[in-house]
């Protein structure tokens, strides 16, 4: 049984064949407004995380995709809770990514990542990102 003080987030890393990253920029009136994020979401009890990952890309940016593998996690405190963050390099098979709920949808450059504002437990996946492309 999962502690109602701990979630499970997941999000997905896709980079474009011209090696840019998707990212999402949270809604100005939710928790860390206004910051890009890999897209991506909560786990729902009885789903698996991958699971997850593919529902929420398609609820929130329209498009299908295929899971590839896990990439890196984070550990963080948010709003009270305990929040293991999977991140997984994820390809869109079907679908231009589009904002259903509202949020901006753009493709960045590596080397922009680090420019942008993002939240803190993105900031390492950032880091070796961009660092990957130096």
């Amino acid at each position: 049984m999962v502690s109602s003080s701990f979630r499970l987030v997941v999000a997905a890393v896709i980079r474009g064949q011209d090696g840019r990253y998707l990212l999402a920029r949270r809604l100005p009136e939710a928790h860390l407004g206004g910051l890009w994020e890999f897209p991506g979401g909560g786990v729902e009890d009885g789903e698996l995380p991958e699971q997850a990952l593919v529902r929420e890309l398609y609820e929130e940016l329209g498009v299908k995709i295929r899971v590839l593998a896990p990439r890196t996690f984070a550990w963080h405190r948010e709003l009270g809770k305990e929040v293991l963050l999977l991140f997984y390099d994820a390809e869109i098979t079907h679908g231009t990514p589009q904002g259903l709920q509202g949020q901006e949808v753009a493709w960045f450059k590596p080397e922009e990542l680090p420019r942008l504002p993002t939240p803190p437990a993105d900031a390492e996946l950032i880091r070796s990102l961009s660092a990957s492309e130096a």
